[in-house]
């Protein structure tokens, strides 16, 4: 019995550590003080249970004696980011401003990927000391030691930087520098922790050095946040288990609120304390602070400690000056403390070793949009914007291509002012990319500030008879190569609404931002746990996702969206129309897909009902207008339209387009077609809607809709090479004309995405990424075969209103997959055009081509 009992009895280290730091989140700085005190018996020599006595003490308004307690702690682990934050607001206490800012300043220090954010207005440490440490931190092993190298050469006393330093150069690969720096400690820092985890990583044999670490260390919390990003370089032991003690009695209610953790039933002397609501008044026990072998401090001064604890205390300050310097250290303590309940930034998208991405403007033409105000607003935005990204390990760099002092990136890498052409401005990059390949870095991802008059789109010849005269296209930016059907990076735009109010590009970046700091609409928040498993919490794929099209393409649109998660509600147009529809079918939605029909300079959806055309006198209905597009259905959302002209943006503002007032509202990202899209009516998926069924199935599996973009293109060529052995135009088309308009790294959930720049199966898309020129012949209707010209036009009257009588372009090419020397057998395309007059007094464009190879119909495409 009392064996059971025993065992009921006893507590795993990081649960009770968890608890502690619950009740100083929650003001309850004595349970916090005897929980710590209780621990640090067990754990004499740990460090962490110095910081909460020091906690404690501050909450309480004992500041001089929580000077002491931070201070013993940073003798022991000057790192320490949330030791240094306690001291800065003790010191403010105490009216030491000085010294509080010069702490708080090492507290910004040592947590370079988050507190920085928090503390605006404090002036930063030396900028190659913050930046060799952020370097290390982000993984960036080579950079951090060329930065801390110039640090302390200009400060070679603070061994704080050494630390890092040594451990720059063991990531690097010089482990013979780091072994020498490592002798080179003074003897009082060769004790001190950040020393010890050195030596034990640099000396695998040293089981001295890794017993100390774990003594001060004992749940490994420490060691791991010196080596992260990287796992720490020997197995840690597991967690220690504490038995449980009276002691521990006043965070038992904390331990009932952590739900990953079931509280040890009351013993008798604590079923009181059991029952006492969550948050107890603050108040500290009148008890003596035990001696610490790891400080050296006696009973003497440990009792003198204990006898200044209760009458120490000091009254709140009135000062506002000293308020909001406590409210700044505060902040940075909570974050630090929080390592779960706080919102976090989203997880990393890269490693922070190589990935670079180039966010491309012009700084002459947005002072001529906006002014010099305006464009030094944006650029502000912009800076913001980079650290987001920054802190999730890509490297992002501001470039305008019109400002030399811009295209100076690090490593030594420049690159000289373009003029406003497309074609500069792609070898620009293309320059940009080499020079970062030739450092071992990756320019993975470029972003466009502004509209076609900023940064121009790429006008590439169209392959197909339709109404459009060229395609505009950001493809070319994307390669490093004559190519530009599959592109070798990511590539986005901001548009800018074609007004002189910079307002829509601010509201752009600024949730952008947010977002990168982990700010999402609560209804849209989803999170993966481990592995492909939704956390148990999260709302399934299928209610953050929904679909609305034309009836008549409810068969491809429902495979489209099955890719994503079966059971996504799909609506359709009709039975709904724009003045009928429910908009809470789309509100509150993580994705929108959107595959209506759209027209050059309209701004309405049209829908398409599901039946053989009626007559000629059939008029397509109002789907979705833009003013139906607000907060509750764009927030926070990722948009995907299949619709010819969805993205067009020439002449377009934010009342007269759909995509640009969801990014007015809040759209993380848009994707859609600048000209004439083609997709299928059924199985086989072909154009826009194979191409959105394998973006699809990237955004479920958590990657960026940057990412999901460039591999659905890669996997959509490769398809259908596989198909045909070649790339039609159809294909070709599809592949140049759709944008995206918005972040790159927006994503459907958190999740850990590596960006790979290729496809890991690149033979077939090496072949096929430049489109080849083919021979083509125009048929008159009397040179078709009869056959062949009877099965298009059964097609067309199927597909347009007038597609009995519609005159038909023919074109016969040569199929590369079955040409011999004695096969002389051409593909057909049967092309035709119509326009269909809508409900709102407007006509849209209809264009469809039926390709028949031989005796067979292989390819029906329907503008959408």
């Amino acid at each position: 019995m009392t064996t059971a009992r025993s065992s009921l009895e006893t507590i795993e280290l990081p649960h009770l550590v968890r608890a502690i730091e619950l009740a100083l989140r929650l003001g309850d700085s004595g349970a916090a003080w005897r929980a710590a005190h209780a621990l640090r018996r067990v754990f004499p020599e740990a460090i962490a249970p110095q910081v909460w006595l020091g906690q404690a003490l501050l909450d309480a308004g004992n500041a001089a004696v929580a000077v002491d307690y931070f201070r013993r702690a940073l003798r022991l682990n000057p790192l320490d980011a949330n030791a240094w934050a306690g001291l800065a607001g003790a010191l403010a206490r105490t009216g030491e401003a000085k010294a509080a800012t010069a702490a708080l300043n090492r507290a910004v220090l040592h947590d370079p990927l988050g507190s920085i954010a928090l503390t605006p207005g404090i002036a930063p440490e030396p900028s190659t000391a913050g930046k060799g440490i952020e370097y290390l931190h982000r993984g960036l092993a080579e950079l951090a030691v060329a930065e801390l190298a110039t640090a302390l050469a200009r400060f070679p006393r603070r061994d704080d930087l050494r630390f890092y330093y040594i451990e720059a150069l063991r990531r690097s690969g010089d482990l013979a520098g780091a072994r020498h720096a490592l002798t080179h400690l003074t003897s009082p820092d060769a004790g001190r922790l950040p020393a010890l985890l050195a030596r034990a990583a640099l000396h695998e044999h040293d089981t001295a050095a890794k017993r100390y670490c774990a003594a001060y260390d004992p749940d490994g919390r420490l060691t791991r946040r010196f080596f992260a990003p990287e796992a720490p370089p020997w197995m840690l032991p597991p967690p220690p288990v504490v038995r449980w003690s009276e002691e521990f009695d006043p965070v038992r209610p904390y331990l009932e609120h952590l739900t990953a953790y079931h509280a040890p039933p009351a013993t008798a002397s604590s079923h009181t304390c059991a029952t006492q609501p969550l948050v107890a008044p603050k108040r500290l026990p009148e008890t003596s602070d035990p001696p610490s072998p790891a400080t050296g401090a006696g009973k003497e001064q440990d009792a003198a400690l204990s006898a200044r604890a209760s009458d120490a205390r000091q009254p709140e300050s009135t000062d506002p000056e000293v308020k909001h310097f406590l409210a700044i250290a505060e902040r940075v303590r909570q974050r630090l403390i929080d390592a779960s309940a706080a919102p976090r930034p989203l997880v990393p998208y890269a490693d922070g070793r190589t990935f670079t991405q180039v966010t491309l403007s012009s700084r002459t033409a947005l002072q001529r949009r906006f002014g010099a105000d305006g464009c030094a607003a944006l650029d502000q935005r912009l800076q913001q914007y980079a650290m987001a990204l920054q802190q999730r390990g890509v490297m992002a760099h501001i470039c305008y291509y019109d400002d030399a002092d811009t295209l100076r990136l690090d490593d030594g890498i420049a690159a000289a002012p373009v003029a406003v052409e497309a074609g500069a401005l792609r070898d620009l990059l293309r320059t940009l990319s080499g020079a970062l390949s030739e450092r071992g870095r990756t320019l993975g991802a470029v972003l466009i500030i502004g509209g076609d008059d900023i940064v121009p789109f790429h006008r590439l010849p169209n392959p197909l008879p339709d109404d459009d005269v060229v395609v505009l296209s950001d493809n070319p930016y994307a390669t490093d190569d004559p190519a530009y059907v599959a592109p070798q990076r990511m590539v986005a735009r901001l548009p800018d609404g074609n007004v002189g109010d910079p307002s829509l590009l601010f509201a752009q970046l600024d949730r952008m931002t947010a977002y990168h700091y982990g700010s999402r609409p609560q209804l849209r928040r989803l999170q993966r746990s481990s592995g492909r498993r939704l956390a148990r919490d999260a709302p399934p794929l299928d209610v953050l996702s929904a679909g609305y099209c034309a009836e008549i393409w409810k068969d491809a649109s429902r495979a489209v969206l099955d890719a994503l998660t079966a059971d996504a509600p799909l609506t359709s147009s009709p039975p709904h129309l724009a003045e009928n529809l429910d908009l809470r079918t789309l509100s509150g939605r993580r994705l929108l897909y959107f595959n209506l029909h759209g027209a050059a300079g309209l701004p309405n959806l049209y829908g398409q009902p599901d039946a053989v055309w009626p007559g000629a006198a059939t008029r397509l209905p109002v789907a979705l207008r833009p003013d139906q597009i607000d907060d509750t259905m764009a927030d926070g959302a990722l948009i995907l339209s299949e619709a010819c002209y969805g993205a067009e943006l020439a002449g377009r503002t934010v009342d007269a387009s759909i995509p640009l007032r969801a990014l007015a509202h809040g759209a993380l990202a848009f994707v859609g077609a600048t000209v004439n899209a083609y997709g299928s009516l059924t199985n086989p998926l072909i154009g826009a809607d194979l191409l959105f069924h394998a973006m699809m199935k990237h955004l479920a599996r958590g990657e960026p809709i940057g990412r999901a973009l460039h591999q659905a293109r890669i996997e959509f060529a490769q398809e259908m090479y596989r198909r045909q052995g070649f790339l039609d135009d159809v294909d070709i088309k599809t592949l140049i004309e759709f944008v995206l308009l918005g972040d790159p790294w927006g994503a459907l959930y958190d999740a850990n995405i590596e960006p790979k720049p290729w496809n890991t199966d690149r033979t077939i898309v090496a072949v096929e990424r430049m489109p080849k020129p083919r021979a083509r012949v125009v048929l008159d209707e009397a040179e078709a075969p009869r056959d062949a010209l009877q099965r298009a036009r059964a097609i067309l009257r199927r597909v347009l209103p007038h597609g009995a009588a519609l005159p038909l372009r023919i074109t016969a090419q040569l199929n590369p997959r079955r040409q011999r020397k004695s096969d002389p057998e051409r593909d057909l395309t049967f092309s035709a055009r119509d326009h269909v007059p809508t409900v709102d007094g407007q006509s849209v464009a209809h264009t469809a081509h039926v390709t028949i190879s031989g005796q067979a119909v292989v390819k029906v495409a329907l503008t959408r």
